[in-house]
Order: structure tokens, then sequence, then C-alpha cells
């Protein structure tokens, strides 16, 4: 692949790439080439999974736009004092905008500034669904191997999540609403992108991209957290180099 094994594959400025204040710069990396990808059968598969075995491809057909981080106002009728709300990206498609929230290094905030009761899920969703509406729907990518926790309780008890929004809708049963939010990983993105490298290919170039994005997902998973570890220790990067 070639471009993103060549630039991210040298330890020096590797090493700076996977810092904790460069993971804008990683979501921006993978999700950037899939803005302009045709196809969407990678993105069927994987809101399937997130969105726990809902069938959005009818939806999706028609496309989707991608915009990166996108600010939401604080909900009118939220009296907590309240920034505003960013995501990483927006997946926007004729009938939804999903609300990506995408952590690799950093976790899910359990509390906000605020209000130590609010959640980065919940405050993300309630922004979400107050400038949004029905359109709203909230996908969460980390690299955990199982859901979250913040995540699991709002499946689990579809009350809880109606109680902490600021003006939940009357007319959407609680179950509806806490299956707008979804969960994944970057393995099944991985998978999904991987998938798809084995299809004849609409166009050349977006099927190199998908086979670049695998490269570059399994280099991150193979290499990425260790260098983190050593980022700041300038002995061992320098000796990384020299031994390169």
């Amino acid at each position: 692949m070639a471009m993103y094994v060549e630039l991210f594959g040298r330890d020096r400025y590797y090493g700076g790439m996977l810092r904790e204040s460069r993971e804008d710069e990683f979501v921006s990396n993978v999700f950037g080439p899939l803005r302009n990808f045709e196809t969407t059968s990678w993105l069927v598969e994987l809101l399937g999974k997130a969105f726990r075995g809902e069938d959005y491809e009818a939806a999706i057909a028609a496309g989707y736009t991608l915009e990166f981080w996108q600010r939401f106002p604080k909900p009118a009728g939220r009296e907590v004092p309240e920034n505003d709300t960013e995501v990483s990206c927006v997946l926007e498609t004729e009938h939804h905008a999903f609300l990506v929230i995408a952590r690799y290094w950093h976790e899910l905030s359990l509390q906000t500034a605020h209000d130590v009761e609010r959640d980065q899920v919940i405050r993300t969703f309630d922004a979400g669904y107050a400038a949004l509406g029905d359109r709203a729907r909230l996908l969460v990518l980390t690299p955990d191997a199982e859901v979250p926790a913040v995540v699991k309780k709002y499946w689990d008890d579809p009350e809880l999540l109606v109680g902490k929004m600021t003006d939940p809708p009357a007319d959407v049963p609680a179950e509806d609403l806490a299956a707008r939010i979804g969960w994944t990983n970057w393995v099944a993105l991985r998978e999904a992108l991987a998938s798809r490298i084995g299809e004849t290919p609409i166009n050349r170039t977006q099927w190199n991209f998908a086979k670049d994005l695998v490269a570059y997902l399994d280099l991150i998973a193979t290499r990425g957290k260790g260098l983190l570890r050593r980022a700041g220790d300038t002995s061992v990067e320098e000796g990384g180099a020299r031994g390169a």
C-alpha cells in the first residue's frame, strides 16, 4: 500500500502521529478516504453490527456525505451549563445522520465538566437529537472487544436514556430511542473494509484506498500502542531510528 505504510511506518514520525494529542488525525486518516467511496456495502455491514441487526441498506442506498468535527449546541431546554458538543464526524444519508464518536486511545468520558452525571454518550445523543430530531443516530466506535458499560447501560435500561435526555420525544418509545445508539469496534471496521477487497472494484482508486486502510489499521493494531507508550521517551525513539 503504500501511502499509509510508507508515511506511518517510520518510527520517528509514526511515533509522533500516535501521541494521544494526535488522535484526531488518526480518525481523519481512517474516515477521510471513506467520504468519497461510491460503494456503501462496507457501511451496510458495519451498521448492521453496530445497531444490533438493524438493516440500513435501503436508507443509505443513495449514498452518504461525511463531515468532520461538527458542533451541536446544548439542547435549548437544558438548564445546566454545557458547551457545544463536538463529534468526530457526521455521516449523513438521505434519511439519517449518524453522529460518530470515534475513540482509540482516549476512553469514553464518564462525566462532563459541568455535570458529573452526564456522560459522553448521553450528551452527544441528546445534543444530536435536539438538533436533528428523528434523523439522529449515534455510532460509538472504540477498540473494546465488548460493548462498553457506558453504552450497554442504555441498551439494558432504555428508561434511563429517556430520563437523562433534556426533552425526550413523547411519541417515540424508550426502546426505539435506545436502539438508535449503536456501538462497534475498529476490528469490525477493518473486517468490513477487508471484505470489500475481494470484490471486483467499481472504482480502482477506491479499491486501493480500501487496501491501504486495512493495512493502516493493521499497522496501528500491531505497533501503535507500543509506540504510544514510548512516544515520550526520546532515547528509545532515537535508538529505534538508528536501528532502522
